[in-house]
């Protein structure tokens, strides 16, 4: 719903402050202009973080308590830091773990499980983009597994003709992240031009902005980076074994204990913006889908007023696109995109709602419901 002025009246309602209204106290724009990009990218960050800090309740930061717990858990044990036994494979060595460490990797083990399902249950629309993160990351440390498996000091002394294996897995790796950040992107588009649409092109640009990625994106790429360094630095410090300096193990944790709550911000954020009935997919795959769907196009909506709560007959199409009936009274045809043209009476199907039971006027689309932050 739109006010007189043109504001988005969703966006007051659903958020305590927006994207736009967000200040920086030091600008390095100012130093030269080359910089506002990372000032864009710094206010959405910020407006990132207060509204993660104004959102998040128990169930976030045990989540969180978890995840970390279980890092830790898994990172830091005695066998890990005396180097292990070398001889030890297979079986074998799982069965020569010390009992304390044992239990611990078991405590780890339930913890990661626990941290699993809050996810699961608290960002039902990212559940499978969280599992990807997850196998992401397990896919870095096996890529440098592979990396110091001829070279426990890799990348000194690199040799291209042992990185053959490691190097697929990161090509692997790299796709699924790509196809992450594409397929939130595609849904915000889409999003933006179903619920967002409006005459004035000024405000349609706003929203979108007000929908930008940038800093998700930007997270994101902070993530992928501190994932492999992670990764990395705990297989390089059990490559190389009694490694008294200990740094690669400090950094090992240090960077894990980023890792986690960036999890949790990459996963969060979509679903904050976009709703919790959204299906976060790329343009393709939705267009394959209803192609594969055969005519089966609409979905169900609970649509209704939102002043009497009267139910509104519409449909919405998995392409996003809603069709209502026909203005046109005993017309055959019956229902249209909206937009179009009847073919029973060359009518256009209208982009608003004549609620007969309280008279209000307002567009279909703010008829829907949806649980989103914009």
């Amino acid at each position: 719903m739109t006010d007189p002025s043109g504001e988005s009246t969703e966006i007051a309602d659903g958020i305590p402050f927006r994207l736009r209204d967000m200040e920086l106290n030091v600008k390095f724009g100012d130093i030269h202009p080359i910089f506002n990009r990372i000032d864009d990218l710094r206010k959405q960050w910020k407006f990132m973080i207060l509204l993660a800090l104004n959102d998040w309740g128990r169930a976030n930061y045990l989540m969180l308590g978890f995840g970390i717990c279980a890092f830790l858990l898994g990172a830091v044990s005695t066998d890990i830091v005396s180097g292990g036994d070398s001889l030890s494979t297979g079986m074998d060595g799982l069965l020569g773990v010390g009992s304390f460490s044992f239990f611990q990797m078991l405590l780890s083990f339930v913890s990661w499980v626990v941290f699993l399902y809050f996810v699961w249950v608290e960002f039902p629309v990212m559940r499978v983009h969280s599992i990807t993160m997850m196998l992401i990351w397990n896919g870095m440390v096996f890529a440098n597994v592979f990396f110091h498996e001829n070279n426990p000091i890799w990348p000194t002394d690199i040799s291209l003709s042992d990185m053959m294996y490691g190097t697929l897995i990161m090509l692997v790796v790299i796709f699924f992240t790509y196809f992450f950040w594409k397929a939130v992107s595609d849904t915000r588009d889409l999003h933006v031009q179903v619920h967002h649409v409006h005459e004035d092109v000024r405000i349609m640009e706003r929203d979108m902005h007000e929908h930008s990625l940038g800093g998700w994106g930007s997270m994101l790429l902070v993530w992928f980076s501190a994932t492999f360094l992670s990764a990395w630095s705990g297989v390089n410090f059990v490559a190389s074994r009694n490694n008294e300096a200990y740094l690669t193990l400090i950094i090992h944790v240090l960077s894990g204990i980023i890792v986690v709550p960036l999890i949790l911000m990459i996963v969060w954020y979509p679903q904050r913006m976009l709703g919790t009935t959204t299906k976060i997919s790329t343009s393709a795959a939705l267009t394959a889908e209803i192609e594969m769907s055969q005519g089966q196009l609409s979905i169900t909506t609970d649509a209704k007023c939102p002043e009497c709560n009267a139910s509104v007959t519409l449909s919405m199409g998995l392409n996003g696109q809603v069709s209502v009936p026909c203005p046109e009274a005993g017309c055959e045809a019956e229902s249209g995109i909206i937009g179009s043209i009847c073919a029973g009476c060359n009518k256009e199907f209208p982009s608003r709602f004549n609620c007969q039971s309280c008279s209000t006027n307002i567009p279909y689309v703010d008829t829907i419901p949806d649980s989103e932050a914009w």
